[in-house]
């Protein structure tokens, strides 16, 4: 075989591979674990209104037998598509379910394969408060206002954004919200339909704009908290559970449910024309048509009002202060994980209350952690976009101030704190003056003051009291510094006794105790820098 040929064969070997695993749309397809596979289906038939017209496909892994029932959705061209994402290395075959005879009975099988990707970012099964991957580690999940689904920007452009949430700020998702109510752009409000909602015909380019920035991002672990609504001035035209309502609900999870990481959330200020029941129904719709169970919440309190999703899977708080007590209240009253997502603006001139410092910031996160692993929002002040309380795609890189402390946190968390995490609590009673959460057995104990110049909790620095009286055996201590990502060791404490010790500034700072087994305790040494990839 000449070497020409052998290159071209290469090459196409290449192609199928990375096509199949980013999405192609032929029988018998290899698609990598959590990666969406979108099972496509043509009907040149069919007279009616196509986005109406209901098809699913359920989904089977032949060797554990579980069962994956998915909605499909009208693509345009006569073509109607099914996003699969597979949770399990093996075979999968497939068939499908509609009132229309040409959609109906179509089978066919795709086989997964290992890919690295982290999985779902959702609630831990072993422990139902925390933020966990399910391939991968515990998680404080940090989101940042990006109106993806209706701004503007070029492929290039959104792909740099991406780059940048994982690599500058190792956060994990994009919020965007289905309808805009600033009207930004050809004083457009409504995004979710072309023309006039009643017709019922879904506005394909944004659509498919929607998809293909859902894979950028899914290919750099990271995903989206999607608000379908916003407050009364951004309100759809179509009434609470409405077939209009119904139908928005289903094309918006037949499009996103086959991507890992997303959040579903009814919106902000949703109480303002929405009911209690409004709102539970809204939730039940998602979770009868999601077999995945993405987290689905609706955010509350504050300006929007007090209505509690029943059946929520994740708890999406309306507040927007940062102290830490607040927090801490939130994780222990809810048996669900907490996302603060109505909380921190960086230069939100017309939001004053809303409006942090980037250290306010930074310590708003660490507190999140304290609290015991709870998840943020972050919203910009509006650079290159008409009002604030946005990042923009183009300028999210120079606009976010707070990025150089944000990635740290969760490295830390994965690289200090590991497993251990997912049991670790708010535990009052082993500090006075500083904050700690530790874990039932007492292996791990972590410290943090605020110091002296957080805005929300004032007046926290100076000596901390670590109370290891009842505590047995010897803890080596870590100094870990916030603002540059440094550490020092501070020697060892023994249990037993309570100790005394003073911050090495009046700054926010980070103290980590771990217990000694057999191994020798390290000697004291100079500052280092923790690996925060």
């Amino acid at each position: 075989m000449s070497s020409q040929k052998s290159i071209l064969l290469a090459y196409i070997f290449i192609c199928f591979v990375v096509l199949a695993l980013t999405g192609g749309s032929a029988e018998g397809a290899t698609v990598g674990k959590w990666r969406r596979h979108a099972v496509s289906m043509q009907n040149n038939t069919y007279s009616g209104n196509p986005f109406e017209l209901q098809v699913d496909a359920t989904f089977t892994h032949l060797e554990s037998g579980i069962n994956l029932r998915l909605p499909g959705y009208y693509a345009g061209n006569n073509t109607w598509k099914i996003g699969f994402m597979p949770t399990m290395i093996g075979e999968w075959s497939f068939v499908t379910f509609s009132a229309d005879p040409d959609l109906n009975g179509i089978s066919g099988s795709i086989t997964c394969v290992a890919f690295e990707l982290p999985g779902m970012l959702k609630a831990d099964n072993a422990n139902p408060s925390k933020w966990k991957f399910t391939d991968g580690p515990y998680v404080i999940p940090m989101a940042f206002r990006v109106e993806f689904f209706f701004e503007q920007a070029s492929v290039e452009e959104f792909t740099s954004a991406a780059n940048f949430l994982k690599d500058s700020v190792k956060g994990q998702m994009f919020e965007t919200r289905l309808l805009d109510e600033a009207g930004w752009y050809a004083g457009r409000h409504d995004y979710i339909f072309e023309g006039n909602w009643q017709n019922h015909n879904f506005d394909l380019a944004v659509w498919d704009r929607m998809e293909e920035r859902m894979e950028i991002l899914t290919e750099r672990g990271l995903g989206a908290h999607v608000m379908f609504y916003s407050d009364d001035a951004g309100q759809p035209g179509w009434g609470g559970q409405s077939k209009t309502e119904a139908l928005v609900i289903r094309y918006v999870v037949a499009r996103l449910a086959g991507y890992p990481i997303v959040f579903f959330n009814s919106g902000i200020d949703i109480a303002e024309y929405r009911s209690q029941s409004d709102i539970n129904w809204f939730g039940s719709q998602i979770r009868s048509l999601d077999p995945y169970r993405h987290p689905v919440s609706s955010r509350y309190g504050g300006g929007s009002g007090d209505y509690v999703m029943s059946g929520q899977t994740f708890d999406s708080r309306g507040y927007n202060t940062a102290e830490i007590d607040q927090m801490t209240g939130y994780f222990q009253i809810s048996s669900v994980p907490v996302s603060m997502d109505d909380a921190w603006g960086e230069n939100r001139g017309s939001h004053p209350s809303k409006d942090h410092t980037e250290h306010d910031i930074r310590r708003a996160f660490w507190k999140c952690l304290m609290a015991g692993g709870v998840g943020g929002l972050v919203r910009g002040g509006g650079a290159g976009l008409p009002d604030d309380g946005y990042f923009s795609i183009r300028t999210i890189e120079s606009d976010l101030e707070s990025e150089q402390w944000l990635k740290l946190i969760n490295p830390f968390i994965q690289t200090k704190l590991g497993d251990t995490f997912g049991t670790m609590i708010p535990t009052g009673s082993l500090v006075s003056n500083a904050y700690c959460i530790a874990d039932p057995d007492r292996t791990k104990l972590l410290y943090f003051t605020v110091g002296e110049h957080d805005t929300y909790d004032a007046n926290n620095g100076g000596a901390i009291s670590l109370k290891l009286s009842d505590l047995t055996g010897d803890y080596s201590a870590d100094w870990f510094n916030p603002r540059i990502g440094s550490e020092t060791n501070a020697g060892i404490y023994s249990g037993s006794s309570d100790h005394t010790v003073t911050p090495p500034s009046s700054d926010d700072w980070v103290l980590l105790l771990t217990r000694q087994t057999d191994i020798p305790p390290a000697a004291p040494t100079n500052l280092r820098i923790i690996d925060a990839q």
